[in-house]
């Protein structure tokens, strides 16, 4: 990044089970000066629902992206983890104005695959990674579902970190299909997006994320790819300074874009 160049702000967007404090650590991280906020979603965090969880899915999470990218004043770097992918695809189709460019980690559907085989390969692994979770919120509860969810990840967290996420639980039966199905953004739609991107996966992440990550840098007509070594889908909480690292990176890259 140039020396001395103003970066325009950056809305963090968390994954299932988290809320904005998931990001404080990463935020934390970046450089001095730095403006960034994140957002929490409607039916995450400790805010009353505006109903029975009827709205949940990508429609009102990308409107909950939108609207807090109006007011910061546009020119937003979106910054979105796994669950958070899609809504904020859809946020860029909606309003492409408001943001410069969007960092996405690790999607997770299978929307944006289009190889019979490869659908096929994400959908047994896919089962792998949810079947649990979706056992242990029908035998236990939601708060079990979170700790399934997160996985090994979970017992390595200090106790104060996983109170975040437990207290996230009761939007596990809305993630595990109570809510809406996503929205349909396959090939066709991701093909109109042209806002700058850039997927990050890590290298050691299993196939129900690195294929949707791939298809996804793939399908969408500015975007890179960058494969993080040595890490897996929970790099944001178990590695935030490295997380934060690389969205100063592309960040300072998507401001480079724009100077005359």
């Amino acid at each position: 990044m140039v020396e001395g160049m103003t970066m325009p702000g950056l809305l963090f967007v968390h994954g299932a089970a988290g809320d904005a404090r998931v990001w404080n650590p990463v935020i934390a991280a970046l450089p001095d000066g730095w403006e960034a906020e994140a957002i929490t979603l409607t039916y995450f965090g400790d805010t009353a629902w505006p109903d029975d969880g009827a709205g949940f899915g990508t429609a009102m999470h990308a409107r909950d992206i939108c609207e807090h990218a109006a007011r910061l004043g546009g020119d937003v770097r979106l910054v979105c983890w796994s669950y958070a992918v899609h809504a904020g695809l859809e946020a860029l189709r909606e309003r492409p104005d408001l943001f410069a460019g969007a960092f996405f980690y690790e999607a997770g559907l299978p929307h944006y695959l289009s190889d019979a085989e490869e659908i096929e390969r994400f959908t047994r692994d896919f089962k792998s990674c949810f079947g649990p979770v979706g056992a242990a919120l029908k035998k236990d509860g939601p708060v079990a579902a979170v700790r399934a969810l997160i996985g090994p990840a979970f017992e390595r967290m200090t106790p104060e970190r996983r109170a975040i996420y437990e207290s996230n639980s009761a939007m596990m039966p809305l993630l595990m299909g109570g809510g809406q199905a996503p929205a349909q953004i396959g090939p066709g739609e991701l093909a109109q997006i042209e806002t700058p991107c850039r997927v990050a996966m890590g290298a050691d992440t299993r196939l129900a994320f690195a294929l949707p990550s791939r298809a996804l840098a793939k399908g969408l007509p500015d975007c890179d790819l960058i494969e993080v070594p040595d890490a897996q889908h929970f790099l944001p909480e178990t590695d935030p300074g490295r997380f934060a690292g690389l969205v100063e990176e592309w960040a300072g890259s998507v401001t480079e874009r724009t100077l005359p």
